[in-house]
């Protein structure tokens, strides 16, 4: 299994409902590739994860690189391990990071667009971000029954929280 993070800059920025659009429809080709996955995008900045079988990974990041939507991608993480997947909840997902609360404690810093494009260039500091905006939305599946089209693995059991049924 290969984890891959990367960071990137929009060429120009879009609106949410388009990035969502994007999102649903690579939901649906990642979801025949086996590949899993989580992106947020703050003020014109991206960071995604993706993971699954080494080779898809690669073709799928080789297009995402050649993307005009993208600049300055730069990988952030490699990593191939035998573990089960981190992200694997859904083919794809989406954290727009607009909830006020996201942006307290470690990242109350970090709200602005220059201090967050200069921070996302740091590999632990992305795996942070993309751990707590994935784990937000895992918790708002319940809430918004468009989101289950989009579920590929079970639902993480979160610190303190019952075992899924």
């Amino acid at each position: 299994m290969l984890t891959l993070v990367y960071r990137s800059d929009a060429a120009v920025l879009l609106p949410h409902s388009t990035l969502s659009d994007l999102c649903f429809q690579s939901a649906a080709k990642n979801r025949r590739l086996g590949i899993t996955g989580f992106l947020v995008e703050h003020e014109g900045t991206f960071l995604q994860v993706l993971e699954g079988e080494p080779r898809d990974v690669e073709r799928l990041f080789d297009r995402i690189v050649t993307d005009g939507r993208h600049q300055n991608v730069s990988i952030l993480s490699h990593e191939i391990s035998r573990d089960e997947r981190t992200f694997g909840f859904w083919s794809m997902n989406f954290g727009p990071l607009s909830d006020p609360d996201f942006w307290t404690g470690e990242f109350a810093d970090f709200r602005g667009r220059k201090e967050f494009r200069i921070k996302s260039h740091s590999a632990n500091f992305a795996l942070r971000v993309l751990t707590r905006a994935y784990t937000h939305a895992c918790i708002l599946t319940d809430a918004d029954p468009v989101i289950g089209d989009y579920v590929r693995g079970k639902r993480p059991v979160l610190a303190g929280q019952p075992e899924p049924v």
